[in-house]
């Protein structure tokens, strides 16, 4: 993809999830080009459902994710696991609740 595509798609992504990640619902910054890429609240695209089979760039696929969470998600858990994971919903759908 274009760099000036991606990051037109950053933007209204961005703007359609109130600047907030995905995963995590932490607020993100989108940063200028070239500029503290390493930074974890560094709004990134994020790719749902992996590999190109289940539509790569569809915009039902996408969203903006922070770079902490993309980092972490990898490409083992599906992204609704990861999203209650990082929500700290987890412990609760496997536990109850209660104290292990």
């Amino acid at each position: 993809m274009k760099t000036g595509v991606k990051r037109e798609l950053l933007r209204r992504l961005f703007q359609k999830q109130d600047g907030k990640c995905c995963y995590c619902d932490r607020p993100m910054v989108i940063l200028p080009r070239g500029g503290g890429r390493s930074r974890p609240d560094a709004a990134t695209i994020e790719h749902l459902l992996t590999g190109r089979v289940h539509g790569w760039t569809k915009w039902d696929n996408i969203a903006v994710a922070c770079r902490e969470c993309n980092g972490m998600r990898g490409s083992g858990m599906d992204w609704l696991t990861f999203k209650t994971y990082r929500r700290g919903e987890f412990w609760e759908l496997i536990g109850g609740g209660k104290d292990f």
